[in-house]
């Protein structure tokens, strides 16, 4: 199961630096370090901090050796078939990695959210492994939004999410106690 942390306080306090300072080694000794920032003016814009985090860790794999390239292609393909077109219409940058793929048939609102939740869960499965954990920095958490707050908590609680460190900042002094 995904590990969770939060860290509370006021403005400019440097829970953002703190948060860099561990959980990054950490996550580089064998693993990957992404993150994303909740903006309060983007928050019509569904996992646009989710997008941000895993457009990082795109280029990274990017940037790695062409057989390790060659392995993350078929690692996504393998766990996620032709549903990486899910993946790819909110990261375009997955489509650099497998190549283009053909997009799905539309479907109605609620079964299209639990296709883009399979897809999306699939594929952090991939990257977040106990031999090669994936750590998760989401900063300003105050600012989330429904559609994210809602894939985070999907991906927290999925007991085959191994190797995920979510760590979320947000100021406590402007949200409620839900």
């Amino acid at each position: 199961r995904a590990l969770r942390m939060a860290v509370a306080s006021g403005h400019g306090i440097g829970k953002s630096a703190l948060i860099r300072e561990v959980a990054r080694p950490i996550a580089q000794s064998r693993g990957y370090f992404v993150e994303g920032k909740f903006d309060q003016f983007e928050r019509d814009r569904p996992y646009a901090s989710l997008v941000q985090a895993f457009q990082q860790l795109v280029r990274q794999l990017l940037g790695e050796s062409k057989g390790r390239g060659q392995a993350w292609r078929s690692s996504l393909i393998d766990a996620l078939g032709s549903h990486v077109a899910v993946v790819i219409d909110v990261i375009p940058e997955v489509a650099l990695l497998v190549g283009d793929c053909t997009p799905l048939a539309p479907l109605p609102p609620a079964e299209a959210r639990n296709r883009f939740d399979d897809a999306f869960r699939r594929f952090v499965r991939v990257f977040a492994r106990p031999d090669a954990p994936l750590a998760l920095f989401l900063d300003d958490l105050q600012w989330v939004d429904s559609a994210s707050l809602r894939l985070l908590r999907t991906l927290a609680t999925d007991p085959d999410v191994a190797g995920l460190l979510v760590v979320g900042t947000y100021r406590d002094n402007e949200v409620d106690a839900h």
